[in-house]
């Protein structure tokens, strides 16, 4: 037996393993080779494998035999369809950017957040079940390791039910957020979380192969010796013919259920669809998956024999291998299976968890929020809302396998939740395959499907835990037979999951097909349903570039979206987003566009959106923010319907024809202009010789002359010039180097104003030490120095000298800041440096000069930005653009600020200076940066402010600088820097 703190460190410190692990990989921003992308890939798709495999297979061979073989027999068969369906989604989930199998449904069915929301709904009551069994696995398996014997672990796994199980709802939550949730954006590609996963899937089976070979090689001599032992205690009997396994209908549903299981359960989606990379990678795990199925699975059936020859205790069939070595007193190996069956269950309820987290808030929380302007201010506290879905969803798990789960075999509960999941399965299929599939058809599929669910599975457990009484299980609801849960419609002599997937399926399918003809699809939806039909058929084309007017107000429309994107996203990301958006679509320098390209930009920033609300979410956002205007969305109209108008062609088809036939006329149009010009210019040609023939002749005759009188001319201007060049090289070096001495005398300034406080303050101490030094030296003398005076004098003295300390310690700080940034600004070093720390320096310097103005300077820069580049041209840059600032910008006595904004991404100082006062004029914007440009001669500015730092900027620190301003509004000056460290 182990204590409970012992087992809790080991897989505190597993997770801790793990951690580090995903957490570098993440912050190196670490991608492997293309040869290991797809193992790891294929790996993660494992995550199938979760306590059902490592513990509840067992025990199902010993319960009911064979019938285990059908949930790997499934997805084995499944896989022939991936090329076929696995491809289609994956580029699905690009082009929509979806980003959960909610996501999925909703958009096919014209984005309606209903469907979404019984999606989310549905997913969340089935998969609370299978979490449920995830926990059962880890508290079941920490009780039994810590209870000294099998009479003791039934006798006391209650009373430790609640403190271990707390214990783990809040660890997994706690390691869900860490691992899975700490970027909004789910599309953004966990692939230190996909890493793990697959880490944990090798785990576990390794785990399960050791306990397999020991319990086959060392309890046992070998396999064959289990068997034999088997036959003679009449084992088989419950393998090749208990009920399950000679139940033709469980084989067959249980087929199903796991078919679909493996690419519909939320973890599954998201690990196969949403986390995929690249789509070659399913060639690879189409066959390293079921390889992996046939190894976890290997020693199911030695294990379960093995565990039935030497215990009949039912409650514990789920966890032969654990128990097994635990009974042999193979302490290290009980450990081995216990982290194997840990990581089995973890990997799932993390994934689980994050996708329904995403679901839930997406489709429930979203909507809420949008439909309560009081509740705005969430908006931007989604990824707190999630971390909080997921630490409810656990708890609600462990809830369920308190009072359901505790008392059922972990593969009953299992398939419980793969019948859940079916209930997507039609709505899914219908919409990749079938055109008239419509959104009223999938809400009546979604709801009678999970309404016979939960009535022929759910409220049977909900008896078996006396939750509800026996009575409409035995008489059916409103007492009649027909509707008894088990026996629906009269349908006696079959199990339970056969039962309710036969009759899920008939109302499921049949609302769908009947409700989806006779009702009418939208516009919208007939359009993503032949999306989704011919996805994997779509190549890139180019669009219609017809000639359309330039109508609509470009800053307007970007200021709107950008709006929308703040409400959600950090406005460091919004700017980047529209940045990116404008250069894509090559709008720097437009102030109009046209109808189309407005719909471009509309359908990017939706997509921009989906990634953090999901595609329904972002479609609803969008389109309450009236984007397009009455008149802008008739436009758009009457775009498409000109194109289109008496076509029987498709708007690409239609796009390549125009382009085709663009470009003949072109072609045709600047050949017969070439020939045309060409003869035009040989007429030219001709007579431009005969004159020129002329004009020789002429000036051949005085040429010798022309070119002595013209040489002499040339040397005397170029002497000339050359004294202007060096007079003028002497006056700009005279300047500069007066602007540099100005600025170490603002320095010096700085120096004596900031180390005059402390220095005073030393003397002061020193000045009052002294005097009473004094006064005790002529008690001491007189010999009247008392033993409280005495004690007094130490005291104080003590007091004085800490502060006289430090006081001298902050001036020689503040002499070394000083010292460093004046050496900076004479020397022309290299070296490496804390930028935020350098700055913070340079504006102690400059405290002289800017306590005297109302004007606050703030800073934003990360505290680890190391910078290797030359710190002297940077404090200048800084110092040119605050004095400039201070004196241009700003009124004397103006209260406003100035405001330093500065990141790193890709290897790129980006550091951006704005001020918000009066602009600099149209006329001027060409010149600021010209040498001994300035508006202010008069008081004795040379000009070479802004030419000093342009200079530096581009030539010494090797980067680019772009000044933006508007009168009465501000300037910014966008600095873009390398990082030579990098």
């Amino acid at each position: 037996m182990f204590e409970l703190h012992t087992i809790v460190a080991i897989f505190l410190l597993y997770m801790l393993f793990l951690f580090v692990i995903a957490y570098y990989i993440e912050k190196k921003n670490y991608t492997f080779k293309s040869s290991y992308a797809p193992y790891i890939y294929s790996l993660s798709l494992a995550i199938f494998c979760t306590a059902w495999t490592y513990y509840g297979s067992v025990g199902k061979v010993a319960n009911s035999g064979l019938i285990f073989l059908a949930v790997y027999l499934g997805p084995t068969l499944a896989i022939f369809l991936w090329p076929l369906l696995l491809k289609r989604l994956i580029r699905i989930k690009e082009l929509y950017k979806v980003t959960s199998l909610a996501d999925l449904i909703s958009v096919r069915y014209n984005k309606s957040m209903l469907i979404g929301a019984i999606v989310s709904f549905g997913a969340l009551v089935g998969i609370i079940p299978y979490i449920s069994i995830q926990l059962k696995a880890i508290i079941q398996s920490i009780n039994i390791l810590i209870a000294k014997d099998e009479a003791s672990y039934i006798q006391s796994s209650s009373e430790l039910d609640s403190i271990v199980g707390t214990l783990i709802v809040v660890l997994m939550s706690f390691f869900t957020i860490i691992f899975g949730l700490r970027k909004l954006d789910p599309s953004e590609r966990h692939f230190g979380m996909v890493f793990i996963v697959a880490i944990e899937s090798i785990v576990k089976l390794l785990a399960l192969l050791i306990i397999g070979v020991f319990i086959s090689y060392f309890v046992y001599p070998d396999i064959s010796t289990i068997l034999n032992e088997a036959s003679k205690q009449e084992l088989f009997k419950v393998v090749g013919q208990g009920s399950d396994s000679v139940d033709y209908s469980t084989w067959l549903s249980v087929l199903i259920l796991s078919m679909f299981a493996v690419m519909f359960l939320p973890r599954q989606f998201h690990v196969s669809v949403v986390e995929n990379s690249d789509m070659k990678h399913i060639k690879t795990a189409m066959w390293v998956f079921p390889l992996y199925l046939l190894l976890i699975t290997f020693f199911t059936i030695p294990i379960a024999m093995g565990g039935e020859i030497l215990s009949h205790t039912e409650s514990l069939r789920d966890f032969y291998v654990l128990t097994i070595p635990m009974e042999r007193n193979q302490h290290a190996l009980s450990l081995i299976a216990f982290i194997g069956g840990f990581s089995a269950s973890t990997s799932m309820i993390m994934i689980t968890a994050m996708a329904m987290s995403i679901m839930v808030s997406n489709y429930f929380v979203l909507p809420l929020i949008e439909s309560f302007s009081s509740l705005n201010f969430l908006k931007k506290r989604l990824l707190q809302i999630r971390w909080l879905i997921v630490t409810i969803l656990i708890y609600l798990s462990y809830i369920f396998y308190l009072y359901v789960s505790k008392s059922n075999l972990i593969v009953n509960i299992g398939l419980i939740s793969f019948t859940a999941v079916l209930q997507f399965v039609p709505v899914i299929l219908g919409g990749l395959f079938w055109e008239k599939a419509n959104r009223f058809g999938a809400i009546a599929a979604l709801l009678s499907g999970f309404t016979i669910w939960f009535y022929t599975l759910i409220i049977p457990q909900f008896e078996k835990s006396e939750w509800i009484s026996s009575f409409i299980i035995e008489n059916g609801l409103f007492n009649i037979a027909l509707l008894k849960p088990t026996e629906l419609f009269g349908m006696v002599g079959f199990s339970s999951i056969p039962h309710a997937v036969f009759w899920t399926m008939i109302f499921n399918i049949s609302a769908f097909i009947i409700v989806s003809l006779i009702s009418k699809s939208s516009d919208v939806e007939n359009k993503v349903a032949r999306d989704f039909i011919s996805i994997l058929d779509k190549k890139n084309i180019e669009s219609y570039n017809g000639d359309l007017e330039k109508s609509i107000d470009l800053k307007e429309k970007m200021n709107l979206f950008t709006n929308i994107l703040n409400q959600y996203l950090p406005k460091n990301k919004t700017y980047r987003t529209v940045e990116k958006l404008k250069k894509k679509f090559s709008l720097e320098d437009n102030d109009k566009i046209t109808i189309l390209e407005l719909s471009k930009l509309y359908t990017s920033i939706e997509r921009a959106l989906a990634g953090t609300l999901g595609t329904a979410g972002a479609h609803n956002v969008l389109k309450k923010s009236s984007v397009f205007s009455e008149d802008e969305s008739n436009s758009l109209s009457e775009v498409y319907t000109d194109i289109l108008k008496n076509m029987r062609i498709s708007p690409e088809e239609f796009s390549k024809k125009i382009n085709y036939f663009k470009e003949k006329e072109k072609l045709l149009n600047e050949h017969s202009e070439q020939l045309e010009e060409k003869i035009v210019e040989r007429d030219k040609e001709l007579e431009a010789r005969i004159k020129a023939e002329d004009e020789i002749r002429s000036l051949n005759e005085t040429l010798e002359v022309k070119v002595d009188n013209r040489t002499k001319q040339l040397k005397q201007s170029n002497k000339d010039l050359q004294k202007s060049m060096i007079e003028l090289k002497q006056a700009q070096d005279n300047l500069i180097e007066s602007e540099k001495m100005a600025g170490l005398g603002e320095l010096v300034a700085g120096v004596a104003h900031e180390i005059n406080t402390p220095v005073g303050l030393s003397l002061t101490g020193i000045t009052h030490f002294m005097t009473m030094a004094e006064e005790l030296s002529k008690h001491y003398e007189k010999d009247e120095l008392s033993e409280e005076e005495f004690e007094d004098f130490i005291h104080t003295s003590k007091e004085l000298s800490a502060s006289i300390n430090v006081n001298l310690q902050k001036t020689a700080q503040l002499v070394r800041s000083f010292k460093q940034v004046a050496v900076d600004q004479s020397s022309d070093e290299q070296r490496e440096f804390n930028l935020l720390e350098y700055i913070n320096e340079i504006l102690v310097s400059l405290n002289n000069v800017t306590k005297k103005t109302k004007i606050k300077v703030n800073v934003s820069c990360p505290e680890n930005i190391i910078l290797n580049s030359y710190p002297g041209a940077i404090s200048q840059i800084l110092t040119n653009l605050i004095i400039n600032c201070l004196k241009h910008a700003y009124d004397k006595d103006e209260e406003n600020s100035i405001d330093i904004d500065i990141y790193e991404e890709n290897e790129i100082i980006y550091l951006t200076f704005k001020d918000y006062g009066k602009g600099v004029p149209l006329e001027n914007m060409t010149k600021i940066f010209n040498p001994f440009f300035t508006t202010c001669r008069e008081d004795g500015g040379s000009g070479l402010g802004l030419s000093i730092i342009y200079n530096l900027i581009t030539t010494k620190l090797e980067g680019s600088i772009v000044c933006e301003s508007k009168e009465n509004e501000g300037t910014v000056f966008k600095i873009e820097l390398p990082n030579k460290n990098k």
